[in-house]
């Protein structure tokens, strides 16, 4: 402690000033100084040490001043020497070091000491310590974040480059700040391309005051959202876009972001597209539309309540839809509305609804409860306007009362029984049949009148009248001259309920009954057709028991015709097996419609496809092999009832050629009739003679064989409309006359043509990218692996060597292999932007001027004489920039690999061929030509060159035949080695 006094008692006052200091004052300030401070000797001997030196190491006053400086010094820490080094040869040391606290913790601190005389003579060393640990946390903390920013920024960077949206920022006066690559995708322009240009050159010139109009709206109100206006691609083509724009006024920058909407664009146009057809939907449909709220009043209504009822639709939605109905159907109609508030949907019965003119329109409306449907929220009603059917109602029910004033003068015999079957009334035409007196007349029962052979049938049909059924039966009565056929039709007679009668009506059907023999007759030739066709064919009645197969299903199915006839199909083929063909077969008895599908035949093996008709009596089935399915469509098209059913044209044609009969279909399709066709030759007056000149021989010849055959025509209609058709030709025997005759289906293709057409373009053009992408792959793991690997390999030397002349060697070589690599990728965007297809409208231009064009570019020494024959070619249809490129590059190759030997001559020409709408293009030469037999195919692809003492990439030829095909043509070339080289160039030529 006495040496603590001494230290403390050196402290000197200042001179000069006047002013005693307080030892006790200076001594407080050391001692709650919040810098721990120590007072050493020079052998690390501790004579005085403060309270915040204690609180640092952990240590109390006592234990320092006798351990000493050992006891903070980290003896792992060599800075400590250090210290001691400098303090003792320059007086004073500054470091940061590590002390050890008394738990062994090290702690990084910053000690400044100094070497002093007391005014006793004696050295001592003041040591001030400042504690390192916030400071380190700090500056970790500061490092932490740093990396967090730059990892934040490099993703945000990459956000930037590889967003499909446009990013940009711009100066106040239109220069371009920033662009991210997007520009690549959308505008084609690479961002070094547009970097420090102005935007104004971009935009579509229509859009510019808009687009300044919108910047100084961004200047105003800082950011503005869906601003639109059109850009112009690299390749001249309009590209649509949408901004988001803000303005920062502390860097003076507009930032902006947009996005391509052509597919928006697209949208909004089919979604306005779609709007007008259900607007026009709704003014030109029967069914006026409304939209009611729970109490009736109208939310919306159809705009063809104005056609139908007079009353404008902007009209109703300020009432409520009960001020329009009758007040004495008004309960009915409410009760219907609040039935369908707790249902989902009701039908009304028929009512009256007030229109324009005041008058009573009859309606009936469906009611469709849509209050949970949040784009609707309301009643939905239906109404139809039945005044109409109403009075046809009224008129009806007034030819009903009028029905017994009839019934006497019906020219056909009418009478009725009571329910014993006897006659209580017959009318002047029946007594005339029965050739008795109306009191004689209803002495006698039908059952007299009855033959033997029909009383039981007649009595079960009568039976069935009685039970409410209407039936219908055919008889016949024998008079000495003839056969008379007669159909009895009887109708129960109702009253409240209950049968009390039966009235019938007799119709003389003998001509009919001769018609159907004779159809008959006519159905038994079919027969013969049926048999005589190679497909098989089938019918099975309402019950799905066989009534008829022909020789060739008995073949296919391996079964006998007499062993099927009257069986249940299902116990002949399992249901299971054969569930497809029940599922249709079903479909068509209950809608009586034809359907049509695909059955696997287990027995042979093979996919059948099958046809059902139904009809009354049941169904009629054809099945036949998919690639044969149409020759057996046209026997079942010969049945008349089945023929009545297709759609399609069915014909008859004698050994002649000459039209004997066709169905509905062919008047529908040709539009021809029966009257007008039959006895012509469709052969001759059908066929479209612009387009099917060489398929007529053809046809005649087939037609002149025994085999069915199928052919595609296209077919000009009597109206004059093209269509495409094919023809199902089957040829059969008619027993009846002893001819030949074919029986035709014509099935309308058009649209299967056009789908042909559209998928074999879409199947070349998907070759063609295939193709496309495929010398990609090559390019970008050939071309650019090289450079990228010498960039590494040079990029590595760059820090090996020390020498100036390598680095200065190697710098070289990286900047020439950098700028290969540069190239590559320009040569892959060019091409990438050719394999996108063309952008550019077609035009017409002067090829003359295009060709002058192009020579001007070549050196006048270049060449020694030029030949230029267009054959009065001048003004041309196509793309004026590829063609353009495409005489630009043939005639740069031809002076590129010119002979050494012999001056160049070059020879232009040009030939149309409108029969084609092609035009062709020919270079030639007399250079150093190509060994086809060796490079031909390799001679468009892309970087092959076939002559290397000259420099070139290439790209020429690649260009050449890719712009030619996106012209819609093709390039074909004639070369010999040293001998020259002709490149022709077809393209399309449009009008």
């Amino acid at each position: 402690m006495d040496m603590i006094k001494i230290g403390v008692e050196g402290v000197v006052a200042p001179k000069g000033k006047g002013v005693e200091v307080d030892m006790g004052i200076m001594s407080a300030l050391v001692e709650n100084s919040p810098e721990p401070i120590l007072l050493l000797t020079p052998e690390g001997e501790i004579l005085y040490v403060n309270e915040a030196m204690c609180q640092l190491v952990g240590r109390d006053k006592e234990s320092l001043l006798q351990l000493g400086r050992e006891a903070l010094r980290d003896q792992e820490d060599p800075r400590w020497q250090l210290v001691i080094q400098e303090r003792e040869q320059s007086g004073y040391s500054r470091r940061e070091l590590n002390m050890v606290h008394q738990d062994g913790t090290k702690i990084p601190v910053e000690v400044s000491s100094r070497l002093f005389a007391a005014p006793s003579g004696q050295e001592l060393v003041s040591v001030h310590v400042r504690d390192q640990r916030s400071y380190f946390a700090a500056q970790r903390q500061i490092q932490h974040q740093k990396l967090t920013l730059q990892d934040n920024l490099h993703d945000l960077q990459r956000v930037l480059d590889y967003s499909a949206d446009l990013i940009t920022s711009f100066r106040l006066d239109g220069t371009l700040l920033h662009i991210n690559k997007a520009s690549i995708a959308i505008l084609g322009y690479t961002p070094e391309e547009m970097l420090g240009r102005n935007y104004r050159e971009f935009i579509h010139p229509e859009d510019l005051l808009g687009t300044e109009d919108h910047t100084d709206l961004v200047q105003e109100k800082l950011l503005t959202t869906h601003f639109r206006n059109r850009y112009i691609h690299k390749n001249g083509s309009v590209v649509h876009l949408s901004w988001v724009s803000a303005y920062s006024a502390e860097v003076n920058r507009t930032y902006c972001i947009g996005r391509e909407i052509s597919q928006v664009l697209e949208q909004e146009k089919y979604q306005l597209e779609s709007e007008q057809r259900l607007q026009a939907l709704l003014l030109q449909g029967t069914d006026m539309i409304a939209i009611l709220s729970p109490d009736g009043g109208y939310i919306f209504a159809s705009a063809n309540t104005e056609r139908i009822l007079g009353v404008p639709a902007s009209d109703f939605l300020i009432r409520n839809a009960f001020d329009f109905v009758h007040p004495e159907d008004i309960p009915a109609v409410r009760e219907c509305f609040e039935q369908v508030l707790s249902a989902k949907e009701v039908n009304t019965k028929p009512f009256r609804f007030k229109d324009a003119q005041g008058h009573w329109r009859w309606v009936e409306s469906y009611i469709t409860n849509c209050l949970d449907i949040p784009t609707i929220k309301g009643i939905v009603v239906n109404s139809r306007d039945i005044t109409d059917r109403v009075q046809q109602e009224i008129l009806l029910r007034e030819s009903e009362q009028r029905y017994k004033a009839l019934f006497h003068y019906n020219p056909n015999p009418v009478y009725s029984l009571d329910l014993d079957g006897n006659f209580v009334s017959v009318n002047q035409a029946g007594l005339g049949l029965l050739q008795v007196s109306l009191e004689e007349a209803k002495k006698l029962n039908f059952r007299i009148l009855s033959t033997p052979e029909s009383l039981e049938q007649d009595e079960l049909e009568f039976q069935k009248v009685l039970r409410g059924e209407p039936v219908t039966r055919e008889s016949s009565l024998v008079l000495p001259d003839r056969i008379m056929y007669y159909t009895f039709t009887e109708m129960p007679i109702v009253i409240d309920g209950q049968v009390v009668g039966v009235h019938g009506i007799v119709k003389d059907i003998t001509q009919a009954k001769e018609q159907q023999m004779q159809l008959e007759a006519s159905s038994k030739r079919m027969n013969n057709i049926l048999e005589s066709i190679k497909d098989a064919f089938f019918t099975v009645d309402t019950n799905l028991r066989f009534t008829y197969v022909n020789q060739v299903f008995e073949n296919i199915m391996g079964v006998r015709k007499e062993d099927i006839l009257g069986v249940d199909v299902r116990d002949v083929y399992s249901e299971k097996q054969y569930a497809t063909f029940y599922a249709y077969s079903q479909k068509g008895l209950e809608t009586g419609c034809p359907v049509h599908f695909e059955e696997f035949s287990a027995a042979d093996n093979l996919w059948l496809d099958v046809s059902v008709y139904p009809s009354e009596e049941g169904l009629s089935i054809f099945m036949r092999e998919i690639n044969s399915r149409k020759n057996a469509e046209a026997e079942l098209k010969k049945l008349s009832l089945v023929a009545s059913k297709t759609v399609n044209s069915v014909c008859i044609i004698d050994q002649e050629g000459r039209v004997e009969w066709v169905n509905d279909g062919f008047m529908r399709i040709t539009g021809y009739s029966l009257e007008e066709i039959k006895g012509q030759r469709p052969i001759e007056l059908l066929p479209n003679p612009e387009t099917t000149a060489e398929v007529v021989p053809l046809l005649i010849q087939n037609f002149a064989g025994d085999d069915p055959f199928v052919q595609e025509v296209q077919c000009r209609s009597k109206t004059g409309d093209v269509y495409w058709s094919r023809l199902d030709v089957t040829p059969f025997w008619d027993e009846q006359n002893g001819q030949k005759k074919h029986i035709v289906i014509e099935t309308i293709i058009t649209e299967e043509k056009k789908a042909e057409e559209v998928r074999e373009k879409l199947t070349e053009e998907l070759l063609t990218r295939n193709r496309n992408l495929e010398q990609f792959t090559y390019i970008v793991s050939h071309n650019l692996r090289s450079p990228v690997a010498n960039i590494l390999g040079l990029t590595s030397l760059l820090g090996t060597s020390d020498k100036p002349e390598l680095q200065e060697g190697l710098v070289s070589r990286l900047k020439l292999t950098a700028q290969n690599l540069d190239q590559i990728i320009r040569d892959l965007n060019e091409m990438l932007s050719l394999q996108a297809g063309i952008t550019e409208e077609a035009e017409k231009f002067q090829l003359p001027k295009v060709i002058e064009q192009a020579l001007q570019v070549l050196p006048a020494e270049s060449f020694e004489k030029l030949t230029v024959n267009l054959n009065g070619v001048k003004e041309i249809g196509s793309i004026k920039s590829y063609v353009s490129s495409i005489i630009n590059n043939l005639l740069t190759n031809a002076v590129k690999y010119k002979s050494p030997d012999r001056p160049l001559h070059l020879a232009i020409t040009a030939e149309l061929h409108p029969e084609k709408e092609m035009l062709c293009l020919a270079v030639s030469d007399n250079g150093l030509g190509i060994n086809l037999e060796k490079e031909g195919k390799n001679m468009f692809g892309l970087y092959k060159r076939f002559h290397f003492h000259v420099s070139g990439r290439g790209l020429g030829l690649y260009l050449v035949r890719t712009q030619a095909e996106a012209l819609g043509g093709y390039v074909t070339v004639e070369s010999a080695l040293n001998e020259g080289s002709t490149f022709k160039v077809w393209i399309k030529n449009f009008r």
